[in-house]
């Protein structure tokens, strides 16, 4: 079986980030998380006691960067330090139901010819409702580490492959999109406590939340 490692940066990823690594755990070789020290919330607490709990298993760092666009360094220090077969590229907000996280994992590997696998999530509105406009949205959420880099600043990093060519789904020929619903996350950035879009820097990453749809049954973190 491939190895896997999650990389996760978090600041004030209240009330979900516990939750959101507990999910994943059982199913990762390593995890390296990176918290802000500009957290105002209880997100440094939660994933210090991950750490304790699991261990070696679990890296813990902290961060202090200057400008948001420094955070692309941060990233690819995580990546640098990772010495598994894949990533989990997994933000503090990515929620994986554990029998879709199992569809995924089953699959790498299986094709040597694929760098990335992209994947659509539910873009939640409240624990009932998604934004219809992101079934069109897909995003390389597990990528080969040899080779991989992060290209752009954040929040508008792209990973990309040794040649510098984006693993992006509708351009790069070995990035395979996964069909939605079929396979799929919960994203959770409109209903946790905080979001960078909300900051005063981050005027321009607003989004415009599309036509609410209902879910097939409604979200539950437990």
């Amino acid at each position: 079986m491939p190895t896997i490692s999650s990389n996760t940066i978090v600041k004030n990823g209240m009330p979900f980030i516990g939750r959101v690594l507990k999910q994943v755990e059982p199913y990762m070789d390593k995890m390296f998380i990176t918290v802000s020290e500009k957290c105002i919330d209880q997100t440094m607490n939660v994933v210090e006691t991950f750490h304790n709990t699991h261990g070696d298993k679990v890296i813990v760092d902290t961060e202090n960067v200057s400008r948001p666009d420094e955070l692309t360094h941060i990233q690819q220090m995580q990546l640098d330090q990772s010495d598994t077969d894949w990533i989990l590229f997994m933000s503090d907000d990515d929620f994986w139901p554990r029998e879709q996280l199992k569809k995924v994992l089953d699959l790498l590997g299986t094709d040597k010819n694929i760098l990335a696998y992209s994947i659509s999530p539910y873009q939640l509105l409240d624990y009932e409702h998604y934004d219809e406009s992101w079934h069109i949205k897909s995003f390389s959420k597990f990528f080969r580490r040899e080779g991989a880099r992060y290209i752009k600043n954040w929040p508008r990093e792209l990973i990309a492959d040794k040649n510098n060519a984006p693993l992006y789904w509708r351009k790069h020929p070995q990035v395979k999109k996964l069909p939605f619903p079929d396979y799929h996350f919960y994203h959770l950035s409109y209903i946790k406590d905080h979001s960078f879009r909300s900051e005063d820097w981050a005027t321009s990453f607003r989004i415009n939340k599309g036509s609410p749809l209902k879910l097939p049954k409604p979200f539950s973190i437990i």
